[in-house]
């Protein structure tokens, strides 16, 4: 669901519902169905998961909280761990309280329908009333290990005010880096004679308490602390954190630089004791003084909201949800487009799904886990309607139809779906060069070759290809000339430098032709060259050398390994793309069966879709195909077919195996046996008019 190449997709579904047996069985302790996926997609503290990957559902649900101490509601905590079951509230509370409601960690406001941990209990108190130690630590490197810690500064705040300061230098257990010392002026020899950690670390311990530890960019600092205190105390840092790098983004948003000394100056601060542990907690201190006014106006009065807010995800704000759970578990199961409308019935949001109620689900299961443009949509839709479609692919092309005609401003907003890029080479160049785009070109001569996801492998793909054959990079018509000097790449002899005529344009263009050779499937004379060249690099010693050769030979491999009769070379594809549509009807009252469609590509283009419910409609097929194939071929793209076109071409690319079946033509004819074969109908249903042994469709 969400969008396609148009419209984009907010984000991943969530994929089927649980049954009630299955959800049962889980509450009982057969948590085989958890959704480790969807619960790191819906927390806000996504990286504790990422710790605990054969962690039990309450354990999940307890790292959860502990980043939620002003709590969740049971719909929130059950789209953590199942796949789709918030659409049923009833069973969603009583998976929760069955699961967690006898564990004393866990407590529930029964006024308020919302879990949090007995611990968090503390938490609620008014910020001017809460507890902090700010904290900023000066370290030998960027990674925590045993005593790398060399001064702490600490600042403890009460009621807005600072009332007490720690500050101790830490002998190391390695010598201070220049870069370090440099920084931050703190050499050896001023922490000859200081404490080790194992020293002063209790003192530290002592001083911090129970309060909330607050640093900016608190996960190193705290990173650090963790990792000491485990190493001596057996036990990790258990206090709340705060972080006032988050906390700026949150309140600042339109601040470019967020440094310490950034913000302090933002706000007139002093910025005296810069990188020196107790001179950078002052200001850090100071800072979180003012963003605690902020926070107050906004509503957020007491310290487990704070914190609950800062560690939210981007939206900063549990998701409002206006659409009740029945209308979502009544949309069926099936291909189509969604339309998500707000309380006047404006049109927000248009996206495709291979299954309705499972990606409209997944919208309202997954708490703050959101973007923040994701939970702004979310909390003003009021209605949702769907265009049933015969298949993802269909479903697809409509929502692009759909999204083009009417232009929701979310679809504007929102493209997060992975871009699709196309090689493309112009072939009416006197000198071609192998370019990236994301767009297909009409213009007649240019070879679109694609889509590939992704363009980090594709680039060092064509860099390697065009070097290997010394095709020019650079942009625009070339006019050689002998006494041109070429570019560094010429040089270098990574470019056969056409530009001077030291290659003639017959030459360039037998290279040219070994290129579109190896781009439509045929590399392994190039891949051959490529694999002398690194080994005899390695042989002589030329060790870099020999590795950028091995990376290039990787990036052309990944670039040839799909192994299928589709042709990479988008204006080549002729097939027929048959599907049997999902039946549309609810589960206790299914729908009669919908009839197979047949999807014909010629030269790349959409250029029939034809229900086949019948001998005759698979006669009809062949018939189109046979008087419109050479004209599809000799025909130049329109624009307005470059949309279908890719698509298309983007649906055959990530399709599973399951997704239909595909008819490849490779000149005019196709035996309509073979549609019918391909949509599996039967002999019976048909008639025996026609042999259908003679089928050649293929998965």
């Amino acid at each position: 669901m969400g969008g396609g190449a148009t419209g984009g997709e907010i984000d991943g579904g969530l994929g089927d519902d649980v049954t009630y047996r299955d959800a049962a069985a889980a509450v009982s302790g057969e948590t085989s169905n958890m959704d480790d996926e969807a619960a790191a997609l819906a927390s806000p503290s996504a990286f504790a998961f990422d710790r605990m990957p054969r962690a039990s559902a309450k354990e999940k649900l307890h790292a959860f909280l502990e980043e939620r101490p002003a709590g969740a509601d049971a719909a929130e905590l059950v789209g953590l761990l199942f796949k789709g079951a918030g659409s049923d509230p009833e069973l969603g509370a009583r998976l929760i309280h069955g699961l967690i409601g006898g564990d004393p960690n866990f407590v529930l406001d029964e006024a308020a329908g919302m879990w949090s941990l007995r611990k968090s209990v503390a938490l609620r108190v008014p910020l001017d009333e809460a507890r902090f130690v700010v904290v900023d630590l000066e370290t030998t490197g960027g990674r925590a290990a045993a005593g790398s810690i060399i001064e702490i500064g600490a600042c403890r705040m009460e009621g807005g005010r600072i009332t007490a300061t720690f500050e101790t230098l830490v002998r190391p257990r390695m010598a201070i880096p220049r870069f370090i010392t440099g920084l931050t002026s703190i050499t050896n020899e001023m922490v000859r004679d200081a404490p080790p950690i194992e020293h002063a670390l209790p003192a530290f311990r002592e001083f911090l308490g129970d309060a909330v530890m607050v640093a900016h960019n608190a996960p190193f600092d705290h990173s650090f602390l963790d990792f000491e205190f485990r190493r001596l105390f057996g036990i990790g840092m258990r206090n709340p954190v705060l972080c006032t790098l988050r906390l700026s983004r949150r309140l600042l948003p339109s601040l470019k630089r967020r440094r310490l000394d950034a913000l302090a100056e933002h706000f007139g601060l002093s910025t005296a004791g810069r990188h020196r542990g107790l001179g950078d907690a002052r200001m850090a201190a100071e800072l979180l003084s003012i963003f605690i006014e902020m926070a107050a106006k906004m509503g957020l009065n007491r310290l487990d909201r704070l914190i609950d807010w800062n560690h939210r995800g981007a939206a900063g704000r549990r998701l409002e949800r206006h659409v009740p759970p029945d209308a979502i578990a009544a949309l069926p199961r099936t291909p189509g487009v969604y339309l998500l409308r707000n309380e006047r019935g404006d049109l927000l949001y248009i996206g495709k799904a291979a299954r309705l109620r499972d990606r409209v689900a997944s919208y309202f299961n997954g708490g703050a886990g959101r973007n923040a443009k994701t939970a702004e949509l979310v909390g003003h839709v009021h209605a949702i309607e769907t265009r049933p479609a015969r298949s993802a692919l269909d479903a697809a092309l409509l929502e692009a139809r759909m999204i083009r005609e009417l232009k929701p401003p979310y679809n504007r907003m929102l493209k997060s779906a992975a871009p699709a890029f196309f090689v493309k080479l112009d072939l009416s160049d006197p000198f071609p060069r192998l370019r990236i785009g994301q767009k297909l070109s009409a213009r007649v001569g240019v070879m679109n070759l694609g889509p590939f996801i992704g363009r980090h492998n594709l680039d060092h793909a064509t860099r390697g290809l065009a070097r290997l054959l010394g095709l020019r990079t650079c942009t625009g018509k070339l006019a050689p000339d002998e006494d041109f000097s070429p570019c560094v790449y010429g040089q270098m002899g990574h470019c056969a430098a056409p530009c001077n005529f030291t290659i003639d344009e017959d030459a360039y263009n037998q290279r040219v032709g070994r290129a579109v050779s190896f781009l439509r499937g045929r590399g392994g004379p190039l891949m051959g060259e490529l694999a002398r060249a690194r080994e005899q690099a390695a042989a002589a010693m030329r060790f870099e050398e020999a590795r950028r050769f091995h990376r290039e030979l990787e990036a052309l491999a990944a670039f040839t390994e799909r192994v299928s009769r589709l042709s990479r070379v988008v204006t080549e594809n002729n097939l027929i793309i048959v599907i049997a549509p999902r039946s549309a009807g609810s589960e206790s009252a299914p729908a009669p069966p919908a009839n197979p469609v047949a999807y014909v590509i010629l030269s790349g283009r959409l250029a029939l879709t034809r229900e086949i419910d019948s001998l005759g409609a698979a006669h009809a097929v062949s018939t189109f195909v046979a008087e419109n194939y050479d004209r599809y071929r000799m025909r130049a793209v329109a624009r307005g077919e470059l949309e279908e076109m890719t698509i298309v071409a983007r649906w055959l690319r990530e399709r599973d195996t399951a997704d239909g079946r595909l008819i490849y033509l490779n000149d005019a004819i196709v035996e309509p046996a073979a549609i019918v074969s391909a949509a599996g109908i039967t002999a019976a249903e048909v008639g025996d008019a026609v042999p259908l042994a003679v089928a050649t469709a293929t998965d």
